[in-house]
């Protein structure tokens, strides 16, 4: 716990300085950024927490000492959303009631495993994984955190949160490899399936009239950045908001839980295979609906990010991956 609070601290102390110099360049009301900047601490103070064996030992022995505990722990995901909403003085009852939904739905699903270790899938997974995903899909959690404009970011790294909190802690899954930092080996591996998906996806998705190569976009988006600095802040952008979230739902609770119940064949191929499929239905309700070509693209590289984690068991291995692959798409097709 005493490293978690040094993490909030110097998260605090950033974004003081943050502040400090957005203040320096732009005219803005310091009241309401201090109060984006502090939220903005808070959730990532307690995104790092979530990839800390130790942190979630400590939340699972509060969580199996006390149901209130357990039920009211994840709740304090919302102090960051009324800091930023009085701060910004932007607060809404309905999206309020939207976040305490959003919560306490997969929690209460998930509440009886509190204390005891599961391992085979059952119902009350399939409705809380349910739970986490639609209102993302459906844009039920858009116009939350709102000043200056509709910020986004938010709304990812909550959602990490949440399904974090209910699966590693009340549900006690282990294997979900929640990390952000790489080793050299995570690096290797998420290149080689990055290779070997480019290889397949590019020529498919070409003669499906899905991805069309523009070889001077990289320069056309770069603006004064450069391409090389426009393709780093772009990848850190997706890694964290987009391939982190989705890696968590779709391997590192999804696969594993499926692999964990599955003990047919080779270890872990079945769920990654299942996991996989439904992946790819996932972007069925991309535009234009059904977009069975992003299904089929999607099916496939499920496959690789899949494979990645089955091999390294993190997350961030995998997520490597797939915001490359997002990535190169945004950039050059």
């Amino acid at each position: 716990m005493k490293k978690g609070l040094q993490i909030l601290l110097g998260l605090t102390v950033l974004a003081a300085l943050a502040e400090g110099l957005i203040l320096l360049r732009i005219r803005i009301d310091p009241w309401r950024l201090a109060a984006v900047l502090e939220s903005v601490a808070l959730l990532l103070g307690a995104f790092v927490g979530l990839t800390e064996p130790a942190f979630i030992k400590q939340l699972r022995l509060w969580a199996a000492a006390s149901t209130v505990l357990a039920a009211g722990l994840p709740l304090l995901l919302l102090v960051p959303y009324l800091i930023f909403a009085l701060g910004t003085r932007t607060f809404s009852l309905i999206a309020f009631a939207k976040l305490i939904a959003y919560i306490l739905v997969p929690t209460a699903l998930l509440l009886p495993d509190r204390a005891r270790h599961r391992e085979p899938l059952n119902w009350r997974d399939v409705l809380a994984m349910i739970a986490l995903a639609v209102p993302v899909a459906a844009h039920w959690l858009q116009g939350i955190w709102i000043w200056p404009q509709d910020l986004y970011v938010f709304q990812p790294i909550f959602c990490v949160l949440v399904g974090g909190y209910v699966f590693m802690v009340l549900r006690n899954l282990e294997g979900v490899g929640f990390r952000l930092v790489w080793r050299k080996k995570d690096v290797s591996d998420a290149l080689l399936n990055l290779l070997a998906y480019a290889i397949l996806a590019i020529p498919l998705g070409i003669m499906l009239n899905f991805i069309h190569p523009h070889p001077t976009a990289a320069l056309t988006r770069a603006g004064s950045m450069g391409p090389a600095a426009n393709f780093l802040f772009l990848f850190i952008g997706i890694y964290l908001t987009v391939a982190i979230p989705e890696e968590m739902l779709f391997r590192g609770i999804l696969q594993n839980i499926l692999g964990r119940t599955i003990q047919s064949g080779r270890p872990g191929i079945y769920g990654l295979l299942i996991a996989s499929v439904v992946f790819g239905l996932a972007h069925l309700h991309h535009a234009p609906v059904p977009n069975w070509r992003y299904a089929i693209l999607a099916t496939l590289a499920g496959i690789f990010y899949g494979n990645v984690y089955r091999t390294r068991r993190r997350l961030c291995a995998s997520a490597l991956t797939h915001a490359l692959v997002d990535t190169i798409w945004h950039f050059w097709f």
